[in-house]
């Protein structure tokens, strides 16, 4: 990776939120081997790089809602059942950002009242939108091993199968890590910090590596669907875990 490629990472908006999001999860990748001190430390950067994201995320309602709105008029040729998935998934992204913003502007006294039930919200649209695009992922290599004609070429075909089973194993490392922070999860002990972070820095490297083919193979950027980085950083508050940040795909 050149100076070039890490100039074109950082100059677009998804680039330096996949790059906080590789940091902040690194960060608490690390802190087995840290000291005491040290070790607060990290997980306080972690969690200011998380809130960070969060509020860049306040500008992501209207980007959100033109990928909606594409995603509901012009996917009409594909398979029904992915184009079902892909309506859902929209949906449950586009309704994860005003349930986040109430969130926070309540924890920061903007607007009064509890902001649990809305953390809470947000938490499982995320998880339910990990759940769909999982779906999907599995649909689509479904059908790319059923109907060669999808792909134009072996080898294309090949790829594609590729990138999808990459999606399925970034988003089920999120959807765990979703599935961590639930008031009621489904295992007894929340996960040790450390486990947090490795499974973020999965989901963050496959999500980082498709966004450098991308830039490798346009040259050129435009922002399509924000909530490709949705995700969480947990911090106990009560039963709810806080949410940090939007999650990681292609």
């Amino acid at each position: 990776m050149g100076l070039q490629d890490v100039v074109s990472v950082l100059e677009t908006y998804r680039g330096r939120a996949k790059v906080m999001r590789t940091v902040q999860y690194g960060l608490l990748l690390t802190t087995p081997i840290a000291s005491h001190t040290s070790k607060a430390a990290l997980q306080t950067l972690s969690s200011q790089i998380g809130t960070a994201r969060l509020i860049l995320r306040l500008f992501d309602d209207l980007p959100m809602l033109h990928h909606a709105l594409q995603v509901y008029f012009y996917s009409k040729g594909k398979d029904q059942v992915v184009r079902c998935l892909d309506v859902m998934t929209t949906m449950a992204d586009q309704l994860f950002f005003p349930m986040e913003h109430i969130a926070w502007a309540r924890d920061i006294k903007v607007l009064k009242g509890n902001s649990s039930y809305f953390w809470h919200a947000s938490l499982l649209l995320w998880g339910l939108s990990l759940v769909l695009s999982i779906l999907r992922s599995l649909r689509v290599i479904f059908l790319l091993k059923r109907k060669k004609e999808i792909a134009s070429t072996e080898e294309e075909k090949d790829e594609q199968i590729q990138s999808e089973l990459l999606t399925v194993i970034m988003q089920s490392a999120d959807l765990l890590n979703a599935l961590n922070w639930l008031p009621r999860r489904p295992w007894t002990k929340p996960f040790p910090v450390w486990q947090i972070g490795l499974l973020g820095m999965i989901s963050s490297s496959i999500g980082f590596g498709k966004l450098l083919v991308h830039l490798r193979s346009s040259k050129k950027w435009r922002i399509v669907h924000p909530a490709v980085t949705m995700e969480y950083q947990g911090v106990n508050k009560g039963d709810i875990m806080k949410v940090y940040h939007h999650r990681t795909s292609s």
